[in-house]
């Protein structure tokens, strides 16, 4: 075999060196065909039942309108030896709204180096996409468009993107990777919620907005790195908003980091193994649903600084026995500690009681107490919000 190989580089001696390359490649059997650029006009996919994947263009199955989906008219649509194509006159400019929506049988998609833009919607629901290449071309990937992909286990965002819209992930429960690209400016609300495999992100350096619930229910996810990471990686804080915290941590306690003013809106949310949490004077506001569901956390105390307690902000923390409510809170949401099966102890320091919301605690709960300022008991008992839990008032020495 040796000098087979050395009979063979002697008589490509005369060859230029793309012959050597071309005459090695069928020698030793390389095959380099998984590097591909396909043509601007084209797009190449494959099927789980190596079918026709009939794109959305206008009106379902409606090619006459492929304009307004692809900014060209198709001319084929082919499925040969394992690979579909389809062919346009002119090249693909935009992969638009909705042009694969809800196409199961989709299993990947290679886009040309044409496009510059994914849709809302665009692969929304295609439950067997397993991969997509995303060319550098692109800028910008629309609102909703890979969510409920369930099979999808990475994406890379190519350094050209500038813009991931909101929803465009969320509910890719195979995702288990993502590569933002340095350009990305905008990860917008809930971009990548409920990535329930989601174990690690890196925030590029360019970003410089997260939308709220951007990694909601990401219940793997154990650390942040880059821009906007906590020092422990367990939280993503900018600008005094703890935006989201890496519950697949396992934390039973944490403190949050001083340099937080507000508690984001589910930023804690089904965090079920947390226990207890220390809050720093810096905060003032605690978000909307703020600790959902963390079922675990048994006592918590509302620091001084804080102003408003958010609607839902410790709905169902079923094991949470006791609160104290510094004098400071002037606003408590609707169903705040609603669902708090446990609560038995809620201490509330503020002479003038805090605006009430509706069911701000379960009804009937056994045994429950709501203590406020002696001098004040009167006036919680009339107050709205307050006056449904009448029985539960008692006064108290502070």
């Amino acid at each position: 075999m040796k000098r087979l190989f050395t009979l063979l580089l002697i008589s490509f001696a005369a060859l230029s060196c793309e012959m050597i390359d071309e005459k090695l490649d069928d020698f030793l059997g390389r095959d380099d065909s998984s590097v591909t650029t396909i043509a601007n006009n084209q797009i190449w996919y494959t099927s789980t039942d190596g079918e026709i994947v009939e794109p959305y263009s206008g009106e379902y199955n409606n090619n006459a309108d492929a304009l307004t989906t692809f900014g060209v008219n198709i001319v084929s649509n082919t499925y040969v030896d394992g690979k579909g194509v389809i062919e346009f006159d002119g090249d693909v400019t935009t992969i638009g709204e909705r042009a694969f929506d809800s196409c199961s049988s989709l299993t990947s998609v290679t886009i040309p180096d044409s496009v510059t833009a994914i849709g809302e919607w665009a692969f929304c629901g295609c439950d067997s996409l397993e991969s997509v290449t995303i060319p550098d071309s692109v800028t910008e990937i629309g609102g909703f468009a890979f969510l409920s992909c369930v099979s999808l286990t990475s994406v890379t965002i190519g350094d050209s993107v500038t813009t991931i819209g909101g929803w465009a992930f969320e509910y890719c429960s195979s995702l288990r990777s993502v590569t933002i690209g340095d350009s990305v400016t905008t990860i917008g609300m809930a971009t990548f919620g409920n990535c329930s495999s989601l174990t690690s992100v890196t925030i590029p350096d360019s970003v410089t907005t997260i939308g709220m619930d951007a990694f909601y229910g990401c219940r793997c996810l154990q650390e942040f790195k880059g821009k906007f990471a906590s020092e422990d990686g367990r939280c993503l804080i900018f600008d005094g908003l703890l935006n989201a915290f890496a519950i697949g941590c396992g934390a039973t306690e944490y403190t949050i980091p001083d340099s937080v003013t507000t508690i984001g809106n589910d930023a804690f949310a089904e965090c079920y193994s947390l226990t207890s949490v220390t809050i720093p004077d810096s905060v003032t506001t605690i978000g909307i649903c703020a600790f959902l569901s963390c079922s675990s956390l048994t006592s918590v105390t509302i620091p001084d600084s804080v102003t408003t307690i958010g609607t839902c902000a410790f709905y169902g923390c079923s094991s949470l026995e006791s609160v104290t409510i510094c004098d400071s809170v002037t606003e408590i949401g609707d169903v705040a500690f609603s669902n708090c099966v446990s609560l038995t102890s809620v201490y509330c320091k503020a002479t003038i009681p805090p605006a009430g919301g509706d069911y701000m605690f379960s009804y009937n709960a056994s045994g429950r107490k709501i203590y406020v300022p002696m001098e004040s008991v009167e006036a919680y008992k009339s107050a709205y919000g307050w006056s449904d839990y009448v029985d539960d008032i008692v006064g108290y020495n502070f």
